[in-house]
């Protein structure tokens, strides 16, 4: 879509099509059975029941029996080209994963995470000076994003500051799961996640008021007492989670601002508008191509289509769920006077995104700062100019050239 084509989008009802890149493609291939139920071939070559209804999706979600540690194992129904550390907390399932989320609950409440946001605005603020000023380029990713992210879940887990660009780098080939680039995946895992490793293991310095020491400290006070496995896991979570997820939707959110600049005069005008159009692009577009995990069943689950039995392989497709038109009237329309945060991109029950209140904090202090600092802004390119990155784990703006 040219960029005369994106500028005269109708103003009040602009949609997912109006940007190019916007729109996510199906990560899978339908293949119908005739038996009525919606059949699916994963990545992996496994064959699926794909629910795309509000309803279906939460019943799934919340169905804490059902499995995801049996899809993430080699050869598993997955749509990654590799496996991820069975310690990871996305991964875990009953009863471990509910003895991990009581162990770090309370560090991700919005009272846990209040203490990040003044080096939210400090890393913003002198991120945005630098581009100001010339001494970093006039992009928003490249300058502002990928330095701002970084540098919180670094403060929050007490990463040295040397580490923390290299981390961001590490975690973006790992989470873009480029199936041509298996090396590169394997590589940056191996050492992304031995040096998480030898932090927990206190073989490489930590900042001692940070997550990784405070964990440390509270491990043998648990009840059973937590191993340095369990801890690496709950680390590598958080570096996965917190920093490249959050520049990802930051990037998304920006690039629909700006590319639709009504909407960029409204955020000016009203800031309130700016958690309203956050919950909106966290509704319409997942961090990658696929929305959430695969699950298998346990037990027989209730669904629009019918019971599905235990042992079936069930894909809850938030991405679609998002946008049942049952709950999100006009479902595709980027509308910022809808109440969008009944969303799903943050999960439901067991798996509901820990770092749902660090994300929401993050983008809105940022994108505000932004507001606040350079209300002239405006893209350097045409919107069908703007390089993506479109992996499979990560799908966002790559750069945002910007002038003011």
């Amino acid at each position: 879509m040219s960029s005369a084509t994106v500028a005269t989008a109708v103003a009040d009802k602009p949609t997912v099509h109006d940007i190019p890149h916007l729109e996510t493609p199906h990560p899978y291939r339908e293949v119908p059975r005739g038996d009525g139920l919606p059949w699916i071939e994963l990545p992996s070559g496994h064959d699926a029941i794909n629910l795309t209804s509000y309803a279906d999706v939460r019943a799934i979600l919340a169905d804490s029996t059902s499995s995801r540690a049996e899809c993430n194992i080699e050869g598993g129904p997955s749509f990654m080209p590799t496996t991820w550390a069975p310690e990871v907390l996305i991964n875990l399932d009953q009863p471990v994963h509910a003895r991990m989320r009581t162990f770090i609950s309370q560090d991700f409440s919005v009272q846990g995470i209040a203490r990040l946001g003044p080096i939210v605005e400090q890393v913003a603020a002198e991120s945005l000076a630098a581009m100001r000023h010339g001494t970093a380029e006039p992009d928003l990713v490249r300058s502002v994003f990928q330095v701002v992210t970084p540098a919180v879940t670094g403060e929050l887990l007490g990463v040295p500051a040397e580490k923390r660009a290299w981390m961001h780098a590490a975690g973006r080939v790992i989470q873009m799961a480029d199936p041509t680039d298996i090396e590169g995946i394997t590589t940056n895992w191996t050492e992304l996640y031995g040096y998480v490793q030898r932090l927990v293991r206190a073989e490489e310095p930590a900042e001692p008021d940070g997550l990784i020491a405070h964990y440390r400290r509270r491990a043998t006070e648990a009840d059973p007492q937590l191993t340095a496995t369990d801890i690496d896991g709950i680390v590598m979570g958080i570096v996965l989670g917190g920093d490249n997820n959050v520049a990802t939707m930051l990037a998304k959110t920006a690039c629909v601002a700006l590319s639709l600049p009504h909407i960029w005069t409204r955020l000016v005008e009203d800031r309130a508008a700016v958690p309203a159009l956050i919950e909106e692009v966290l509704r319409l577009m997942p961090l990658g191509t696929p929305g959430t995990f695969p699950r298998l069943l346990k037990q027989d689950l209730d669904t629009s289509y019918g019971t599905i039995p235990a042992g079936t392989v069930v894909y809850p497709n938030v991405n679609q769920a998002n946008r049942d038109p049952e709950v999100f009237p006009e479902p595709l329309s980027i509308d910022l006077d809808r109440n969008a945060k009944r969303h799903l991109q943050f999960g439901y029950g067991m798996h509901h995104c820990m770092g749902a209140a660090m994300t929401r904090l993050a983008m809105s202090l940022v994108l505000n700062k932004v507001i606040e600092e350079m209300p002239g802004l405006r893209l350097a390119c045409a919107a069908d100019e703007v390089p993506w990155d479109l992996g499979i784990g990560l799908r966002r703006p790559s750069s945002l050239p910007v002038t003011w």
